[in-house]
This record gives C-alpha cells, structure tokens and sequence, in this order.
C-alpha cells in the first residue's frame, strides 16, 4: 500500500523539471516551501511576492525574491491588490524576472487563490480557469445545493437595495437575525468581508450603504446558531474524494455588522453522523461539478453545524486553507495534487488512497491556532510563548507556556497569530473561544486593536 511519499514523488516527478516563479502572496509564508523545493533537487526559483509578510524570510541561496509592496486595508483588498499587481509588474520586477530567466523558460505557480493565464509572459501550471469563478457567486449556490440534492437553510436573492433587502430580512429573520452576502460585482470574496450579520432589518442603514455601493444582488438568509464549518472535496475524472470537516473560526463584532475571520483549526469534530453528512454532501457536489464545470482539483463547502445539524451557506471551488492542517499532519502535498489534476496529470494519483491518508492524519494530529489581520503598521515580526489555562492566554517565559503568540507584517498593516503547542491540542475542542482569548491577549499585550469579539458555537 502507498503512503504519503509517494505522492510526494508524483508531484515532484512533474514539477522538478521545471524552473518556476512561485506567486506568494506573502513571502515569509513560502520559506519553508522554497527550501523543500531546493532540498529535493528543484531549480532555484523565483518568489514573486506582495508583501513581506509576518516570519522569517527565505534565503538568498534558496530563491530569487522579489517584493512587490503591496499594501491596502483589508485581507480581501491586500489579495486583490497582489493579483492585480501581478498584471502590471513595474519594469524594475520585470527587468528582476528577466535578469533570473533570460531564457523565458520559466512557468509560473500563480497563487490558488488567481485565474491567470500567463504571468511576466510565462505561462501559470495548474491554476483553475476563470471560467469556474462563476460557481463562487454567493447568490447562485443555492441551484447547486438543488441540483446535489443537499439540504439547506432557506434564502431569497434580492437587488441590493434598500426596500428589497429590508422586505427579505423580516421575511427569513427571526429573533437570531439574518445574513447577508453580496454578488460577484467587484470579483470573488472570502474571509466574510462581503457577508455581514443584520440584528434588525429596520437599523442596517450602513450594511445597506455598503451592499448597494459594492454589489448588484445580495443573498439574505436567516442566521444560523452553530459552529461554522466546512467540508472539502478534491475531483478526479472518475471520483470524489471527501475529507474531514474543518472549524471555521469566525467571530461576531459585538455592535457592527462585520464578521472577523480568525482561520481554520481541527480539534473540534462535530457528531459522526455529521461528519458523515457532511462527507457524502461533498461527493454529490463535487460530482454535480464535474458535469456542470468539468471541475477538476479541490473545493469547499462552507456552512454552520446545528442543532439541528449542518446546513451549507457558500461554495469555494478552488482550493481552501482548511486543506492545509491535513497537508501537514500528513506530510501530503494536496495543493500540489489539486493542481496536477486542473493540469490534466492524473497518473499515478489514486483517489481512494489519498483520501484515506488524509482523514487519517488530520484525525490523529489535529490542529489549534488562529489568525487574523489588522490596520495598525507592525514594521517586524515579534514573537511570545503563552500559556492557555482553559480560560485564559496569558504571557509565559521563554521556555515556558504551551502556545506562541505572534505579530508582524502584512498588506494591511499587520497580522496577529496564535498557535497551541500540537501535544496540548484536545480533541473535541471548539477553537474559537481558545482563539478569541489569544487575541484579547494580543490586546492586552501590544494594542493592536482587535476589541471584543464573539465567538460561534452551540
């Protein structure tokens, strides 16, 4: 029976053939890729980066690195301003890409979250086609659940208008409220800066301001009480695989519309008929994709675990950060096999196998941590053990705690990250409480102005 290495040497076969720029976002998050890529054998590459990001830099010896300086005041914004950046890369990055790749041999890894084609007139490997941007529109998702035969919550799409927005709350909302998230106007979104939670329809003057000034339709659907997760799948030509749910650590702002979004953690499992629920809804979804789309590589499923149980609220069909705790627990390279299958490689990729790996060491080696960005300028990484006592974070000495708390860098300003030690991570855990108490920490230790925070759960 294959393991994880094998597939580790199916993606490297295909890959270490070529020279690449690797599209990071933020550099610090692909040191530790770029010195894998070269310690198994790869050219040295070009890291085609935003922003510094919060972390230690990779080296000069493992990649060429070039940062571009992107900045803007949101996590959505920062992500768009990267990708419209490298469409137009200034003559100083282009003339770096030339100088690296004289002979314009080069493909480029484009980031999972892009539909570029061609990037410095290099062509992206793997990327997904702007063609399935379509499916991420938050007002349509509601045909496909129909059309996958999978349960959910009720909805109606409204102009984003005033009258219309108010009439659709009152209609679906109860004492809990509504949710409210925007069309594909202005391109895709995610991490909930275009969802937004209305108490009462009859006072959400500045959420219809900002619907109205951003979108053209607007899904309105009743808030469910719950732990928020997601599901994702991965599509083969004749298969889908199904892997673990993810938490998904999202807060309410106490007296604002907004949601925070805080990652994505594994300690929390929700009952196994749930979970398998859950597990069966993705195949249906990802099959129903494969003949609508012709999708190929992995998705997401987002949606809030219930009393009652889980009801889907949006599709990602691209790649999710909920994949990477499995990626590592396994040492699996499920972004790498995503993009081999968008690409057409198949061989040698078993979809059965790779599933059972998967589930397999995300249940056994689960994940706690969370982060979030914020607006106030963090010029350097700076790091601290912490000690979580159950109900608190509180600061600990150097070789003391049982988590690190982090800041530095990012596109918006700054970035805040929390991380438990992975032996003191207890199964059945809810992550955002635990996440919720880090960053009132952070607070309390560097004012970074996250504030109040509510976290999801039952």
């Amino acid at each position: 029976m294959s393991d994880a290495a094998q597939y580790r040497d199916v993606v490297d076969r295909v890959m270490r053939r070529h020279q690449w720029i690797v599209c990071a976002d933020v550099a610090a998050g692909f040191t530790q890729m770029v010195r894998a890529m070269r310690e198994k054998g790869y050219p040295r590459p070009l890291l085609l980066s935003g922003s510094t990001g919060s972390g230690d830099l990779p080296s000069e010896e493992d990649c060429e690195l070039v940062i571009l300086g992107v900045r803007s005041d949101t996590m959505m914004g920062g992500i768009r301003a990267y990708h419209e950046a490298l469409r137009r890369l200034p003559q100083w990055a282009l003339d770096r890409i030339e100088a690296w790749d004289p002979a314009g041999e080069a493909k480029v890894l484009s980031s999972f979250l892009d539909t570029a084609v061609e990037i410095a007139g290099r062509p992206c490997w793997g990327a997904r086609p702007a063609a399935w941007l379509a499916l991420e529109d938050k007002t349509e998702v509601d045909d496909l659940w129909e059309a996958a035969e999978v349960d959910h919550a009720p909805s109606l799409v409204v102009p984003a208008e005033m009258h219309a927005l108010v009439a659709a709350a009152r209609r679906l909302g109860g004492a809990a409220g509504t949710v409210w998230a925007g069309d594909n106007r202005e391109g895709w979104h995610g991490g909930a800066e275009y969802t937004r939670f209305v108490a009462d329809p009859d006072d959400a003057a500045p959420t219809i301001e900002f619907m109205s000034g951003h979108c053209d339709r607007v899904r309105v659907m009743p808030f469910l009480e719950g732990v928020p997760c997601s599901i994702h799948g991965m599509v083969f030509p004749d298969a889908v695989a199904a892997f673990r749910p993810v938490e998904m650590i999202v807060f309410r702002v106490p007296g604002s519309d907004r949601f925070r979004y805080g990652s994505v953690a594994t300690s929390w499992d929700p009952p196994d008929e749930v979970r398998e629920e859950m597990r069966a809804a993705a195949r249906r979804v990802g099959a129903h994709l494969r003949d609508l789309a012709a999708f190929r590589g992995v998705f997401t499923m987002d949606g809030v675990v219930t009393a009652d149980g889980w009801l889907p609220t949006e599709l990602n069909p691209r790649f999710g950060a909920g994949m990477m705790p499995a990626a590592r627990a396994a040492d699996l390279p499920l972004l790498g096999i995503s993009r081999l299958l968008i690409a057409g490689e198949t061989e040698g990729l078993d979809p059965v196998e790779i599933e059972r790996i998967a589930v397999t060491a995300a249940d056994e080696r689960r994940h706690l941590g969370g982060f979030t960005t914020v607006v106030r300028d963090i010029p350097a990484t700076e790091t601290h053990r912490v000690l979580w006592d159950g109900v608190t974070v509180h600061p600990a000495g150097p070789d003391q705690g049982n988590a690190t708390l982090e800041r530095g860098p990012a596109a918006s300003g700054g970035l805040v990250r929390f991380t438990l030690d992975p032996e003191q991570v207890v199964p059945g855990v809810q992550a955002a409480p635990v996440v919720a108490a880090a960053f009132a920490a952070a607070d309390a230790l560097w004012d970074t102005g996250i504030g109040p925070l509510i976290p999801a759960g039952l």
